[in-house]
């Protein structure tokens, strides 16, 4: 689970108050086990070369140019009977010849809590802050079209308390809220945040079903007091017949009403998909899969209806050698509903990245992996389109893992 979606504040001081508040308050979470604590500090280093026919997917500002990035990263995990805090931060370092402009350094960290209260209940949350650019993060790949990278700021915060009514029955209050923060007047800040309430009915050993119902909030940061509100529902199903095989689904409905001017209200109708599936085929291959069809929040100030699709394929060709392959594909059309009026305002668009790789595990603590990536993008309004060619070469190295008890 996912606990909210990112606090919106302006400055190094505040982010490295808020942080510094949810970091200490997670791990505050598991002072009150007596017993002793287990500590595990996993902790690599890789540098990544890439090169790029062009870097910003750019129609009319074709970029060619080598990149560096550099990033270190670290997990910290603490367990006990009850509990199990785990804190996952990455920091990237990019540089890209002659064009300076584009130089970062990025910061990523995750906070996951998971405390049992009881043998019924338990208290969860997931914390996040992003901070990167839109060269290299495609959270609105089909939005407005951006001839230039521009940095922003993303908080979620999504905290759950989960309650077994019964040996078989489950129910699950979570609440969720994001916080967005563009560098640009190019993009709109927004908010994101509502409660939902999770069912879970376990059928049998294989199946079980469930039933999703929450309310949402978009709110733009743009003059005004324009804001959508959205009701939401979700029926599922999950299908495991082996541990190597599990499949499963969910249709709904999505009621949206976005507030404007007073006696301005628009009302819309959509529906909601999603589809995930995980197969292991044998020691040697695995495959995953994944739909969804749904309203979501989006820097062009206004909730975008999207299809995406993302498939991934592992082989494994020798002990030491994986291959893989990942498809990822999103568009903003809505064949069916009411809401294709909100997509972005340079109308539909459609994307698409592929990605072959090979890896090798060069020693116990080193790997090497080469990457080639493709990037399509059609503007269906105007039958313009931008493409891009890159490859990386990624090596790693792994440091040895630290474990020790505590309290």
């Amino acid at each position: 689970m996912q606990w909210g979606k990112r606090l919106k504040r302006s400055g190094t001081t505040e982010i490295r108050t808020v942080l510094g508040a949810i970091v200490a308050a997670g791990f505050c979470a598991g002072w009150n086990d007596a017993s002793a604590q287990e500590w595990r500090l996993d902790a690599n280093i890789s540098q990544q070369v890439l090169y790029s026919d062009n870097l910003l997917l750019s129609r009319s500002r074709d970029i060619e140019t080598v990149g560096f990035i550099t990033t270190p990263a670290l997990r910290l995990v603490r367990n006990s009977p009850t509990s199990q805090i785990a804190l996952d931060g990455r920091f990237e370092f990019a540089e890209y010849l002659n064009h300076s402009e584009f130089n970062s350094q990025d910061q990523f960290l995750d906070l996951a809590i998971d405390k049992a209260l009881s043998e019924r209940s338990a208290l969860e949350l997931d914390a996040s802050f992003t901070r990167d650019t839109t060269l290299k993060n495609e959270q609105d790949i089909t939005g407005r079209f951006l001839d230039d990278s521009f940095r922003f700021v993303r908080w979620d915060v999504e905290p759950g308390w989960s309650y077994l009514l019964s040996p078989v029955d489950q129910i699950v209050v979570r609440g969720d809220y994001r916080n967005v923060n563009y560098h640009t007047d190019e993009k709109t800040d927004y908010q994101y945040l509502g409660p939902a309430i999770d069912y879970n009915r376990q059928l049998n050993e294989l199946e079980r079903v469930s039933f999703t119902i929450g309310a949402t909030r978009f709110i733009p940061d743009r003059p005004g007091d324009d804001y959508t509100d959205t009701i939401n529902t979700l029926v599922g199903y999950t299908y495991t017949p082996s541990e190597l095989f599990t499949i499963g689904g969910g249709v709904g409905l999505a009621y949206s009403m976005r507030h404007e001017e007073p006696g301005r209200d628009s009302e819309e109708l959509g529906y909601r998909v999603k589809f995930n599936m995980r197969y292991v085929m044998s020691d040697q291959t695995s495959a995953r899969a994944s739909l969804s069809h749904d309203t979501e929040p989006s820097g062009d100030g206004d909730q975008v209806v999207r299809n995406r699709v993302t498939i991934g394929l592992d082989h494994r060709l020798t002990p030491l050698t994986t291959a893989r392959l990942n498809l990822d594909y999103a568009d903003n059309v809505d064949v069916l509903g009411e809401q294709s009026e909100t997509s972005d305002e340079d109308g539909d668009s459609r994307y698409t990245s592929v990605r072959p790789a090979i890896a090798w595990q060069l020693t116990e603590d080193w790997s090497l992996e080469a990457q080639y990536r493709f990037r399509y993008r059609l503007f269906e309004d105007d039958d313009e389109s931008a493409s891009s060619n890159a490859v990386f070469l990624t090596l790693q190295y792994n440091f040895p893992t630290w474990a020790g008890s505590g309290f």
